[in-house]
């Protein structure tokens, strides 16, 4: 009986230690197997948080996302070939581009049309355009922004998806102005020229009192009109004095450094003068301002702050062509 209860009192100690031992041993792989979690543990954690955040939220209303829509359903609605040809004509034309048949300044081809699933794309391939180099590029900007556009028809504009996908600027080239704008050019070159002579015939190179733009009032009389005795007139600088401009006889030769009829000093004998003539008309069709150093703009009206300022006056003028493809987004019917 005594050795039974030895074996079991030695048995129960090595079982002991062997629990114990395994016990330790779970104990070891599971703190192993928590830290090797730890990455797993720390994205989840970051995903719940963010799916808290969420279902913090409230659930957008329907209206307001039938509302959102809406616009959007809009800007894909189809648009016929015709209605975008004529839009297109239309832009180009309001960007100061010539639309017109004769001129061969800008055409559009037929297009073509593709479809993939919900989608349908018109394609315009190969639209060529002449004009202003700042027209043409005004042209392409328009289309290939988020700007509104109204269709020819509509009774307001409207966003429609589109996209400039190819633009290839073929040349400068240039070109001789129609018979009303080369006119205006000539008048321009010849004023300017005229300035210029006036200027060196009297030795100067500032114009005292110029008839400048900060006066807001530009001029078509380019020396004093014999018809109007009250008002003093002239181009470029009708109020320096005659003494100013070192007369010193006994005369009363005419004010200002002008254009017409201009009383010029005799710079070897300052007690003469001769009138001399810059411009073979009194008047001219447009209106003009000068600075001191003799620069001269021309206008389309006597107030420079409602006329429209003309800055070409070369006898002929660059125009841009290029040749470019634009495709129009739409939602299939």
């Amino acid at each position: 009986m005594e050795r039974i209860k030895t074996l079991l009192a030695r048995y129960r100690q090595t079982a002991f230690l062997f629990f114990a031992g395994l016990a330790l041993i779970v104990d070891i792989a599971l703190g192993v197997l928590y830290f090797q979690q730890a990455p797993e543990r720390r994205t989840l954690q970051a995903q719940i948080n963010t799916l808290n955040v969420l279902l913090r939220n409230p659930l957008p209303d329907p209206k307001t996302l039938e509302a959102e829509l809406e616009p959007i359903n809009l800007a894909l609605t189809p648009i016929a070939d015709n209605v975008s040809i004529a839009m297109l004509l239309d832009i180009a034309r309001k960007n100061g581009i010539d639309i017109s048949e004769q001129s061969g300044k800008f055409s559009v081809p037929i297009a073509s049309h593709s479809s993939s699933g919900t989608f349908q794309l018109q394609s315009f391939r190969g639209i060529q355009m002449q004009g202003d180099p700042e027209a043409v590029m005004a042209f392409i900007r328009l289309l290939d922004s988020d700007e509104m556009l109204t269709p020819p028809g509509s009774s307001a504009p409207r966003t429609v998806v589109r996209a400039v996908t190819r633009v290839a600027i073929e040349d400068n080239i240039e070109v001789t102005p129609g018979d009303k704008e080369a006119e205006r050019r000539a008048e321009f070159r010849g004023i300017i020229d005229a300035v210029k002579r006036m200027m060196s015939d009297n030795r100067i190179i500032r114009l005292p009192h110029p008839l400048s733009i900060s006066l807001g009032r530009a001029s078509n009389r380019m020396g004093d009109d014999p018809n109007t005795p009250t008002l003093l007139d002239g181009f470029p600088d009708v109020t320096t004095t005659a003494a100013e401009k070192g007369y010193t006889g006994n005369a009363t030769p005419r004010n200002g450094y002008l254009l017409w009829e201009h009383d010029k000093i005799n710079s070897d004998n300052t007690t003469r003068y001769t009138t001399t003539n810059y411009t073979q008309t009194l008047n001219t069709t447009y209106y003009y301002t000068a600075e001191e150093d003799g620069t001269v703009r021309q206008w389309s009206s006597f107030n420079v702050f409602s006329s429209t300022e003309y800055t070409d006056s070369g006898p002929t003028k660059l125009e841009l062509k290029a040749n470019l493809d634009i495709d129009f987004y739409f939602k299939t019917e």
